[in-house]
């Protein structure tokens, strides 16, 4: 399963699907409720091995870092993990809330693919 949407670049890794956001700034409502939908319906359609590569991401905000806890949360309850990639540009914006311990945080995609 390859294919690339407006929001994300989505690729399968050695068993792993991996979503690159493509967005320099995840900051606004629309745009972030638009890529949560969209990341609930791969784990709806059966994605249990996740990884979010924030690669391209230059500032996330307090929606971004909520719709990462609910993709947390909707993937420990359909028995599967998530795990963050190249999380630099979050790094402040996890330590401030206090959510790091929350999640499986990896440099890269190849990194994240052996965490599973």
């Amino acid at each position: 399963m390859e294919y690339e949407t407006e929001d994300y670049k989505v690729r399968d890794f050695e068993g792993v699907t991996v979503v690159r956001l493509k967005h320099a700034n995840l900051t606004g409502l629309l745009e972030v409720n638009r890529l949560g939908d969209e990341l609930k319906r791969l784990i709806g359609g059966g994605v249990r091995k996740l990884v979010v590569d924030f690669k391209h991401v230059n500032h996330a905000g307090s929606a971004a870092l909520g719709l990462l806890i609910a993709l947390n949360k909707k993937m420990k309850e359909a028995g599967g993990t998530l795990v963050i990639s190249h999380t630099e540009k979050l790094e402040e914006l996890l330590r401030i809330s206090r959510t790091a311990s929350l999640f499986k945080l990896a440099p890269d995609p190849k990194a994240a693919a052996k965490m599973f």
